[in-house]
């Protein structure tokens, strides 16, 4: 009789320690489950940071000099584009109002969808027609192509900003790209920028300006990614936080049941004992009797 309760006893004992123990390996789980993900989030943190030096040194060595004045004038737009963003961070040849027939020659699409047009502009007779009087000292001349050369910008960057600006669809600017850094410098001292930027919400930019802008732009995709990252690591850091509370809670709410099933079984052992001593002066009165 004893011994069937003590089986008992010991059978109870083991259900609840399997009981608590499942929860416990499913605690130790996910706690695994969220080191790992701690672990991934923060090497793909630490490729991104490396990603993100590589425009911040070549944006460097362009403001510190080390590139050659004018080495960017020699690439036209799409390489100056190719070679600072990948293909999916612009586009060429783009219809920015639908069914118009009009397409900017490219557009640099930005994290929040919107597109930034680019059109280039290079008023190749004109410019001549300037070089031309500049070499021959030639006053009056000089000063006729410049009034025609802006004209022909004015003209371009209202062109540009009817055809290629569309609310809720590009940025609130467009860039008038111009081809060669020494008639981009021609413009820049014709005191026209301030006033085309105003009225016709167009910037106008050069080869290094550009290729400058431009690096920026990609060295912000690469903050927000940044950024990004960061949130997710903070996000799973509280996950990973959560399951370790969990886990402690489940390992401590297993101790306080082991302490409790000892306890029981203590108090059944002593049962036992008095049982067993009652039994033993029965068993005594019986043999008298007898």
């Amino acid at each position: 009789m004893f011994d069937s309760i003590i089986i008992i006893l010991l059978i109870i004992a083991l259900i609840i320690i399997l009981l608590f123990r499942f929860p416990q390996k499913k605690s130790e789980s996910l706690l695994d489950e969220a080191i790992k993900k701690q672990e991934e989030n923060l090497l793909s943190l630490n490729n991104d940071i490396q990603a993100f030096k590589e425009p911040i040194g070549r944006l460097r060595n362009f403001l510190s000099g080390s590139t050659s004045a004018g080495s960017f004038g020699e690439w036209n737009l799409k390489s100056i584009l190719e070679d600072v963003f990948s293909k999916d961070q612009y586009q060429e040849n783009v219809e920015i109002i639908p069914n118009s027939g009009k397409y900017v020659e490219f557009a640099i699409v930005l994290q929040d969808g919107l597109l930034m047009p680019i059109d280039a502009k290079f008023p190749s007779g004109i410019y001549d027609k300037y070089l031309n009087a500049a070499e021959k000292l030639d006053k009056k001349l000089i000063d006729e192509s410049k009034k025609e050369i802006i004209r022909h910008i004015k003209k371009e960057a209202k062109s540009i900003s009817s055809k290629y600006l569309l609310e809720g669809v590009t940025t609130d600017y467009a860039i008038l790209y111009l081809p060669s850094e020494s008639l981009f410098q021609l413009v820049m001292n014709l005191d026209i920028k301030e006033s085309i930027l105003k009225e016709d919400r167009i910037f106008i930019l050069g080869p290094n300006s550009l290729a400058a802008y431009i690096i920026s732009i990609q060295m912000g995709f690469r903050t927000l990614t940044l950024n990004k990252r960061t949130s997710e690591i903070i996000k799973e850091f509280g996950i990973f936080k959560k399951e370790f509370e969990n886990f402690s809670n489940s390992t401590e709410e297993l101790r306080k049941k082991a302490s409790a099933m000892i306890k029981v079984i203590d108090e059944h052992e002593t049962r036992e004992k008095q049982m067993s001593r009652s039994v033993e002066r029965m068993e005594k009165f019986k043999n008298d009797n007898e």
